[in-house]
Order: structure tokens, then sequence, then C-alpha cells
């Protein structure tokens, strides 16, 4: 009996450790294994890179011309800014962000943006994306759900949230000033994007729709859907793929949209908890930025 039971014990230290190993690599997630994604086959995607990072990360940037990318990491009452080198994997000293912060962007000149969301309304804070130092902050009518930037880094665009309606303020980044017209979106619209040129923007709902709008908001130019429980996206430099991060129960993907036919022409997978995607300098690869309350992580996946 005694034997059984050290062979019991033992088992079970190995089981707990299999378990904790598991939860300290930099994939974490029932959909990723040993740094690796399961995939629609039977093979196991594995990440370009990988490094751990903040846990609870809840938003990352766009990676810049540097390698450097900004993630907006914490719980409900303590959130900070903390910028990683994605060449290194060496992170910066964590700068204390407001607890109400929600969504982070940056433009190409380093131009920091942190969208804030409260009962009352919200703002956009405006920082030196080189150091994090707080600029200036915008006040917007309805609490920040989304942010973005144009291609130039003249615009942000911030998708709000009355409870009620949802619509699309634009922000000019020389001014530190609101323009435009507010522009009415449809109620489960999460993240817009612009094209290149400035012409177009894209609005992706909830439900994997995807509207394209003139600049203006006015009328429609095209609507496609690229598959349910969308979360975020993200537009190529040259404005002709859509890349959408859906996150149904269980898992997450990636849909790899080509604009001018309308349609999915790849899904790739993504780890589970991934928050955020966003393109490698070299534009061949992603960077899905991942969290919850137990880790946070950045992991690069090709795109061939």
């Amino acid at each position: 009996m005694k034997r059984i039971n050290k062979f019991v014990s033992f088992a079970l230290f190995i089981g707990v450790a299999m378990i904790l190993a598991a939860c300290s690599t930099s994939s974490p997630g029932s959909n990723v294994s040993g740094g690796g994604v399961s995939s629609a086959g039977s093979s196991t995607v594995k990440p370009i890179k990988s490094y751990a990072g903040p846990k609870e990360i809840n938003g990352a940037t766009a990676v810049m011309s540097n390698h450097t990318q900004w993630l907006l990491a914490g719980g409900h009452t303590d959130k900070t800014l903390v910028q990683m080198n994605l060449a290194t994997g060496a992170i910066g000293t964590p700068i204390p962000e407001s607890s109400s912060a929600v969504a982070v962007a940056e433009t190409s000149n380093q131009v920091l943006l942190v969208g804030l969301s409260t009962p009352s309304g919200g703002a956009v804070e405006i920082r030196n994306g080189s150091n994090g130092t707080l600029l200036g902050t915008v006040p917007v009518s309805d609490a920040v759900q989304s942010l973005s930037v144009s291609a130039d880094g003249s615009l942000a665009f911030v998708v709000e949230n009355s409870g009620t309606a949802v619509s699309l303020q634009k922000i000019a980044l020389d001014t530190y000033h609101i323009v435009g017209t507010t522009i009415p979106l449809v109620s489960d619209a999460i993240s817009v994007v612009s094209s290149t040129n400035g012409a177009d923007i894209f609005v992706l709902e909830a439900n994997g729709k995807v509207d394209e709008l003139p600049a203006s908001g006015v009328g429609q130019i095209n609507s496609f859907s690229v598959g349910s429980a969308a979360l975020s996206m993200i537009i190529s430099p040259d404005s002709q793929t859509l890349f959408v991060l859906k996150c149904p129960p269980g898992s997450c993907n990636v849909s790899v949209v080509n604009i001018a036919g309308q349609q999915v022409t790849k899904v790739l997978p993504a780890p589970l908890a991934t928050v955020q995607i966003n393109l490698s300098v070299s534009g061949n690869s992603l960077w899905d930025a991942v969290g919850s309350g137990a880790y946070g992580n950045v992991q690069e996946f090709s795109l061939s």
C-alpha cells in the first residue's frame, strides 16, 4: 500500500509539474501547446518568435519600424503601458495608466494614443511614442471602444459607444481637436480602419460583417462577411488585404480577406486569448498579443 501511495503521489507531482510548465510557456490556452497553435489539421503551427509579456494584455499597437510595440495591460483597477522590443524581447519600465484605459494605437511617426472609457464619457490620451510621456488629452462624447490611425499619422479614428448608439469621431493629431462630423455606425460596430489613401473606411461588426464606406461615412460601397465572433481588424499598407481576428468559444483565428474580391482567402490559427493582431515590419508575419488574468505574451506567426 505504501508503494502504491508513493506511486500516486509521484504521478500527481508529475501531473502538476506538467500543468505548471504548460502555463509558463509562451503559448498558453487550450489550443496552444509548447509554443505552437493547433491548426485545422493535425499539425501544429509554431511561432517564429515568442516573448513573455505582462499579464492581462488588453491591447497592442502597430509595430514600429524600430520593432517596438506598446502593450496595454492590467485589470479593472490597475493598468500599465509597457513598451516591448520585438527584435529582442526586452521590456521597458511600466508606465501607470488609468484603470479606464481600454484601447491603444500608435502612428508611424510614433504618436501613442490611449482610449479611455468611463460611465460618463470618454477621452483619448496623446503620448510620446518613444517614452510614453503624456502630451495632451482630447475629450470625446462617449466611452471609447476602439482606436486606429490613418496611414499618414495625421488622424485618429475613435469608435465610441454610448450604450445605445455607436459612432466614429476623428481627431487631428497636429491640433488635438476633433475634426469633421460624427459618423453614425451600426449598433454592433467594434472596429474601424482606413484605406491608405484615406478615401474609404472599413467598419467591422461583431457578427463578422465588414462594411466599406466612403470617408464621409455617407453611403455604402461594399458589404461582406468574414466569419462570426469578430474582435478586431487591421489593414495591409497597400489596402488590398484585411486581417480579422475572431475568437469563437474555445479558439481564435485570423481571416485573411481580399478586399477587391470581398472574400476570405485564408484562415490562420491564433493562440487562445489573443486580444490583438498586428503586421510585422516586413509584412510577412503577424504579431499576436495574447493575454488573460494568468499570463501575457506576444507571438509572431508567418503569413505564408
